[in-house]
């Protein structure tokens, strides 16, 4: 609705179960749609089998298309502002990039058009605290996921602290109010 570019991503209920197939093609992605935090409840659905096993765990299936990546863009938002964003590089046994799946930080070769795309999507969503989750595909960038309750290893090893980036901020007067490009 906000035009946000985000692969195609569909809920179904129990009784629409049978429309997945007639809908997504394999391979796609299946969530569980709460508790999904560190990439547990996040499944690659490659054939009738996972499938099926997948809707044993839930009634409602969300369900996205799958965009191949190797790795995945954090961008870390505080008040709108990108404080940090680093590459997710997944394991090649892993779809996944999250840290807890055996994912791997990087900082070099950031993409200031991908960080663009994220801090658009928290100006867009009124989001002043996140961490966005994109991924390059198909030559155009997508927003996988928005993390209100993000992983704080890659500020970690950038020595950055949120309770102080947060306290600063608050300081200065900037979470004071939102930028102006919210209040036109």
């Amino acid at each position: 609705m906000l035009g946000i570019p985000h692969p195609r991503t569909k809920f179904f209920y129990a009784r629409h179960h049978g429309d997945i197939l007639q809908e997504f093609p394999f391979p796609f992605v299946a969530k569980i749609p709460r508790c999904s935090a560190r990439g547990r409840g996040v499944f690659l659905i490659r054939h009738a089998r996972d499938l099926a096993r997948y809707l044993n765990v839930t009634s409602v299936a969300y369900i996205q298309e799958y965009l191949p990546h190797e790795r995945d863009l954090r961008v870390i938002l505080i008040n709108y502002d990108p404080v940090l964003a680093y590459w997710r590089e997944r394991t090649s046994d892993n779809f996944r990039t999250n840290l807890y799946q055996g994912g791997t930080i990087r900082f070099k070769g950031i993409p200031q058009e991908g960080i663009e795309v994220g801090k658009k999507a928290a100006l867009s969503c009124r989001w002043d605290d996140v961490g966005m989750d994109l991924i390059f595909s198909n030559g155009n960038w997508y927003v996988i996921e928005a993390n209100m309750k993000y992983g704080r290893k890659g500020l970690k090893m950038k020595n950055m602290d949120l309770k102080q980036l947060i306290r600063k901020k608050l300081l200065s007067g900037e979470l004071l109010a939102p930028p102006a490009t919210l209040t036109k």
